[in-house]
């Protein structure tokens, strides 16, 4: 036989021997396992643990054959069982408890020191047991097992648990992949090393973040591998975003939907929020920036909760969405008062158009309260009846100076002990319709609505005896201010508002100063005859005469106040209440002293002027302060004397015509006897 077939003699022997020492050095069980094998191979072998859980006994013989564990026996892992003490009932509560308890068999023969030596499976060990990423009996050769999977299979058996790490600033990101998710997501088709560059099954680096947001710039910087810039700003409003938030922020990873599977199944606030929830802002045209982050939490506890978005961003949908521009934070607020708000809260509106604060808005002040700014942003607008302090807390923004005197009151006092019935700003102020208190008598609407029957109460002790008419304490409210009687320590004055006869309402300033051919520096001058500083009963007269001749019938419609803001929040018990009539109805009467002639301007804010008290009682008032009388203390003399004349005339003509008639009786009585008297 030659050299050439003893050599494909040899070679055919080695090739037909060799595969099959190899599958019998790899594959054969021993006869304790095969034993063991002989219940664990059926396939409906189960154990139902004590929370009902199943867990499955089978063991597939081939697959264990192959594994690395096979050379050292069934024995070698589960020490406690053998044929002389199998089978025993094991109570175990859960599938958790039973991987835990199984994967410290591994330790055995893998030592702590010797798993920790990679920094990343030092990690995993705390979070997962051995048995759930490499399982138990089906274990491969590292180098084997790899092989066997696609990167995307390898990663996801470590991924595929609840770990996370915690970056420096304490904040902790999340590792975990839901598998189904990105299966079903946009990118479910690649590999994960497709975006991971860096990663690979025989490469993992150790990555340290500062913080969660430099985490989502760097992994944002792996879209631009497919989606373009150019591609990104396409849409103005996603362009602008590109700057303000990452592509994860928005988007997320990796359980990203196409954006029309996203539109067609998104709710339309859940669609918003996908960019909104991010801490996004825009930039006004004067520079101020305006957040437009919307907090979901926030707003599932807000009065508007309920509401989808396009309710109040009209325009906007899951297909449109307009890049609008604004002057200014001040000039967006006000766009949403007029075309958002007045949308739903109509009454509320037309309440609103008739306050101070409208009137603020319209003269061009800034800083005159709309919507938000009582009511908070519409995204965190609280219900009324829930937050029953609103008419407090937002009124103390503004007025926060009034706060101390409020809280010195007995209302205030109420307040701060829990009675939630006790008046607070609108209780007295309203709400929305706010009217300038120098202005107008209704502030005492406020204090009526609390304190019923009041005038029925008032009527008992405000009488004139002998007359008691009901309509005394009518009268009063008309023209005296609750606070005026009810707020101890207070200085009080008399205030006469100028008002139009034909509208009811207060003639604005502006148009008084355009009849007199001025301007608010000059007009005290043109009035001012004598140049004292204070207005007379003969100058209050000038004004009434010169208003008249522009076609103007006006009238001083009089109230007694406080002199200040605050002594009108400080009302004190009704024991301290002033009950004592001399302290008006007299000459030189205290409260009487110090007087205002008031003029309102279109913005709703009091130009207050000096006037003499002679304005009250003088002949030149008869007119222009004929809706207001004080018995005794706004007598006009001249009208004293007159009364005193005819009070005196006619007691005299009666007494004269008597003594007349006594004197001539001797007369009377000749002239009868020469008629046919006695001669």
């Amino acid at each position: 036989m030659d050299d050439r077939k003893k050599i494909l003699i040899s070679l055919f022997i080695v090739l037909m021997i060799f595969p099959i020492c190899m599958n019998a050095s790899a594959g054969v069980l021993s006869d304790d396992a095969q034993m063991c094998l002989g219940c664990h191979s059926d396939k409906n072998s189960t154990k139902q643990l004590e929370n009902k859980e199943v867990l499955s006994l089978f063991i597939h013989g081939d697959e264990f054959a192959n594994s690395v564990h096979n050379p050292i026996n069934c024995g070698g892992c589960h020490t406690d069982i053998s044929m002389e003490n199998h089978p025993q009932v094991k109570k175990i509560k859960n599938k958790k408890e039973y991987t835990a308890n199984s994967s410290k068999t591994c330790s055995m023969c893998h030592t702590d020191d010797l798993l920790k030596q990679k920094p990343i499976h030092s990690q995993l060990m705390a979070k997962a047991t051995c048995v759930e990423c490499h399982g138990s009996h089906y274990i491969k050769s590292m180098s084997e097992w790899k092989k066997s999977l696609d990167s995307t299979q390898y990663c996801l058996i470590c991924h595929k648990h609840g770990i996370s790490m915690t970056l420096s600033s304490g904040e902790l990101l999340s590792l975990s992949i839901n598998e189904s998710s990105l299966k079903s997501s946009v990118h479910g088709k690649l590999v994960c090393t497709a975006c991971h560059m860096d990663f690979s099954k025989t490469n993992h680096p150790v990555r340290k973040f500062k913080n969660i947001k430099e985490y989502t710039v760097n992994a944002a910087k792996v879209c631009a591998m497919c989606h373009t810039d150019e591609q990104l700003r396409k849409n103005p409003v996603h362009g602008s975003l590109i700057s303000k938030a990452t592509c994860v922020e928005c988007h997320g990873s990796h359980s990203i939907k196409a954006v029309k599977a996203e539109k067609a199944t998104a709710k339309e606030n859940q669609y918003c929020l996908s960019c909104h929830k991010s801490k996004l802002s825009m930039t006004m045209k004067n520079g101020e920036p305006l957040s437009i982050y919307v907090d979901e939490a926030v707003l599932t506890k807000s009065a508007h909760s309920s509401l989808p978005c396009t309710n109040c961003h009209t325009g906007f949908s899951k297909t449109a969405h307009p890049v609008r521009t604004f002057q200014s934070r001040r000039d967006y607020s006000l766009f949403s008062l007029s075309n958002v708000c007045k949308k739903c809260h109509t009454n509320a509106y037309t309440q609103y158009e008739g306050s101070i604060h409208f009137s603020l808005l319209n003269s061009g002040n800034p800083k005159a309260p709309a919507c938000a700014d009582c009511h908070g942003g519409a995204h965190s607008v609280g219900g009324v009846k829930q937050n029953k302090s609103l008419g407090l807390t937002s009124c103390n923004k503004c007025h926060g100076d009034m706060n101390s005197s409020y809280e010195a009151s007995i209302h205030g006092k109420a307040w701060t002990k829990g009675n939630q019935q006790a008046p607070i700003c609108s209780s007295c102020h309203n709400a929305h319709n706010v009217e300038s208190t120098k202005m107008t008598t209704k502030i005492k609407e406020g204090c009526l609505r609390c304190h019923k029957n009041t005038e029925k109460i008032h009527n008992k002790w405000l009488s004139n005896p002998p007359i008691t008419l009901s309509s005394f304490a009518g009268a009063h409210f008309d023209v005296v201010s609750c606070a005026a009687c009810h707020s101890p320590g207070a200085v009080r004055a008399i205030y006469l508002s100028l008002y139009d006869r034909k509208t009811g309402k207060p003639l604005p300033q502006e148009e008084v100063l355009e009849m007199f051919e001025t301007d608010s520096t000059g007009f005290m001058g043109k009035i001012d005859m004598n140049g004292d500083g204070s207005i007379d009963a003969k100058e209050s007269w000038n004004i009434f005469k010169r208003l008249y001749k522009k076609g103007v019938t006006t009238t001083f419609m009089v109230k007694m106040d406080v002199r200040k803001a605050a002594e009108a929040h400080q009302i004190g018990a009704k024991t301290e209440a002033i009950k004592v009539c001399e302290k008006c109805h007299r000459p030189d009467a205290e409260f009487f002293k110090d007087v205002f002639i008031v003029m309102k301007k279109v913005d709703g804010k009091p130009t207050i002027l000096n006037a003499k008290k002679e304005v009250l009682n003088s002949v030149f008032s008869i007119l222009p302060v004929s809706k207001f009388y004080a018995l005794g203390s706004t007598n006009i003399k001249l009208f004293d004397i007159l009364f005193i004349i005819a009070l005196i005339g006619g007691i005299a003509v009666p007494i004269g015509h008597i003594t007349l008639r006594i004197i001539t009786s001797p007369l009377r009585s000749l002239r009868k006897m020469g008629k046919g008297g006695k001669k």
